[in-house]
């Protein structure tokens, strides 16, 4: 299996580089954190998966920035010491396989996501998107 490399499987990836790079999320803070349900209906053909969108302050950088992720069709969610500060230690992703469709063929693997705890807010689940949404520069930040 591929390992996930941020700059080709991140969507929207522009909004989060940093000098061309992945930002740096050592010591980022969670600043909010929003877990949607979804929405499924299978009378209405509607199969929206559980969604997480994560605001970080990026402290690390150069220029200092809000950045704003968002995972989609998440599940096996587990959250741990959600607090005032919820300072992450780094943001990590690797691809788990799910095993194989009827045909043999593997069955699109799952994104584990882990929020690697420095302090306050630990977090880990899986997923099948991960999407950079926004990115606001800090205003006065040197």
């Amino acid at each position: 299996m591929e390992t996930f490399n941020l700059l080709e499987h991140v969507e929207d990836t522009p909004l989060v580089l940093d000098n061309g790079q992945w930002s740096n999320f050592h010591d980022a803070e969670v600043h909010k954190l929003s877990i949607w349900r979804g929405d499924v209906r299978p009378d209405d053909n509607v199969w929206i998966g559980t969604a997480i969108e994560a605001s970080f302050e990026l402290c690390a950088l150069q220029k200092p920035c809000i950045a704003v992720l968002k995972f989609h069709d998440c599940d096996a969610i587990r959250m741990q010491e959600f607090n005032h500060q919820n300072a992450v230690y780094d943001l990590s992703f690797t691809y788990v396989a799910r095993g194989s469709c009827n045909n043999g063929g593997p069955l699109t693997p799952h994104i584990a996501v882990v929020f690697e705890q420095a302090f306050g807010a630990a977090l880990t689940f899986n997923c099948f998107r991960v999407q950079a949404v926004a990115r606001q520069e800090i205003e006065g930040a040197v």
